[in-house]
């Protein structure tokens, strides 16, 4: 599955691979569909693949602290019902390359 709305570059394989190695900065250039709620988190709003209808993205350092995503080493990608409950959670490297599970 690709990520349904970038604007900005194709599409990779995978539905968050697009977004972890984006060099773009949310909430400052259009088309970006993530936006940052504050430093490292991130949202994105719309169908996930696990039938979520939103994604909370956690990019952390290599010691786990919350850290903006160029600085990143890993992300958590939570992805949530219109509830609000969790429905996947998934783990990952960041890389400029994209999102490796």
């Amino acid at each position: 599955m690709e990520f349904p709305r970038c604007d900005l570059y194709p599409a990779e394989a995978g539905f968050y691979c697009q977004c972890i190695g984006c060099p773009v900065i949310s909430n400052v250039q259009p088309g970006c569909v993530l936006t940052e709620k504050e430093t490292g988190i991130y949202e994105f709003i719309g169908p996930t693949p696990h039938g979520g209808v939103k994604a909370i993205l956690v990019f952390t350092n290599d010691e786990g602290e919350i850290v903006p995503k160029p600085d990143a080493k890993h992300v958590e990608i939570r992805e949530l019902s219109a509830k609000g409950e969790t429905v996947q959670v998934m783990f990952g490297v960041a890389d400029p390359q994209g999102f490796y599970e």
